[in-house]
């Protein structure tokens, strides 16, 4: 077997995304109109492509994956893209650095770190510069919705938080069930016993000095 064109170029997640999502929707097309073939003429065989059911299984972790929330995908566009490593032309990054900057969209300076080699030796005075390139090239409104979605989603683990911590009320009491009872006192006067305790405090024992 002879390889003809060994990476003829490098895709982003962004691009692998997409061109999943075509072949995805290109099968349910076929397949569609292969029923409504077969609903007019209940004779014909409409032929399908036949797919190996462990590459359906791959494209779906894969579609399922690159469109998580964490992933940039979701503020990405295709021309943003194209103006970031437009933008990053300018300075000396390798191919594979330019590549993990677009996947990864580092907007801070510690993500930036883990993107680039020597990251201070190279572009301590350009890091900004680089970071908001990344942040210009995400799609504005995707930008808006996942901040209201996330100060949402605060908002809510805030009050489910205050709902769970058991702490005094408004009144500065405490309930009965949150504060130690009269059966927790007695437990640890049997466990301790009477004769541990001296009426000034503390216990006796080996410490107590001697009189002369």
């Amino acid at each position: 077997m002879e390889v003809v064109n060994a990476r003829a170029a490098l895709l982003s997640n962004y691009e692998v995304l997409q061109m999943l999502r075509e072949q995805a929707a290109e099968r349910s097309a076929a397949r569609e109109a292969a029923l409504a073939t077969k609903r007019e003429d209940p004779t014909v065989k409409p032929k399908l492509d036949e797919v190996c059911e462990n590459l359906r299984t791959v494209e779906y972790e894969a579609i399922h994956f690159l469109e998580a929330k964490f992933q940039p995908t979701k503020k990405q566009t295709h021309d943003g893209i194209s103006t970031l490593v437009s933008g990053l032309g300018k300075y000396s990054l390798t191919k594979g650095e330019k590549l993990q900057i677009v996947n990864l969209a580092p907007t801070e300076d510690i993500e930036l770190y883990v993107v680039v080699e020597q990251l201070e030796e190279r572009f301590l005075d350009d890091m900004p510069n680089i970071l908001q390139l990344v942040r210009d090239s995400f799609d504005k409104d995707a930008v808006a919705v996942e901040r209201t979605q996330r100060e949402e989603a605060t908002d809510a683990e805030v009050a489910a938080l205050a709902m769970e911590i058991d702490g005094p009320d408004a009144d500065g009491e405490y309930d009965d069930d949150s504060w130690p009872g009269d059966d927790r006192w007695a437990n640890d006067a049997e466990e301790y016993g009477d004769s541990g305790f001296v009426e000034e405090g503390g216990l006796e024992g080996d410490l107590d000095v001697e009189e002369e």
